[in-house]
C-alpha cells in the first residue's frame, strides 16, 4: 500500500509538473506573438502616417473663375480646387501673397472654397495664393499659382 501511495504521489507530481511546463511554453509563446503584432501594428500605423504626409505634400491648388475674361477694378470669383479625390483634408489656412507679403484669408477643410480677386491692372493677371496646415508637428504649405486673361 506504501508503494502505491507513493507511485500515485510520484504520477501526480510528475504530471503536474509536465502541464506547468507546457503552459509555460504556450504562454512564452503567446507573448512572442503579442510582440510580434505589436511590431506589425506599429509598422502599419507608421505606413498610414506616411502615406497621409506623401498625400498631403502631393496636392495642387486648380482655379477657375467664373468669367473666363476677367475685369479690371472688378470683384471676381474664382473657385479653388485643392486636386484630391475622396479623402479628407486636415484645417488649414488660406493666403494670399500681395507685394512680397503673406495675408490670411480664411480657414477650410474642404478641397474647395471661393477666392474673390480684384485685378489692379491688365498685368494684375496672376494672383498667388497657398494653403498651410499642420499635420503631425509639421506645416505643410501647398502653393498655387493662377494665369488669368484680364482686360480693361
Amino acid at each position: 500500500m506504501k508503494y502505491l501511495t507513493l507511485i500515485v504521489i510520484c504520477v501526480l507530481a510528475l504530471g503536474c509538473n509536465n502541464n506547468s511546463i507546457q503552459k509555460t511554453n504556450e504562454t512564452d509563446q503567446l507573448l512572442a506573438k503579442i510582440k510580434l503584432l505589436e511590431e506589425q501594428n506599429q509598422k502599419l500605423k507608421d505606413s498610414i502616417s506616411r502615406d497621409q504626409m506623401d498625400f498631403l505634400h502631393s496636392q495642387i491648388l486648380i482655379g477657375i473663375s467664373d468669367d473666363e475674361v476677367l475685369k479690371v477694378g472688378k470683384k471676381n470669383n474664382i473657385v479653388i480646387l485643392v486636386h484630391t479625390y475622396n479623402r479628407e483634408l486636415p484645417k488649414y489656412e488660406i493666403y494670399t501673397v500681395v507685394d512680397n507679403k503673406e495675408i490670411k484669408i480664411g480657414e477650410n477643410n474642404q478641397t474647395r472654397f471661393n477666392f474673390e480677386f480684384i485685378p489692379k491692372s491688365v498685368e494684375d493677371n496672376s494672383p498667388e495664393i497657398f494653403l498651410k496646415m499642420q499635420y503631425k508637428g509639421e506645416t505643410i504649405k501647398i502653393p498655387g499659382k493662377l494665369l488669368l486673361k484680364v482686360e480693361k
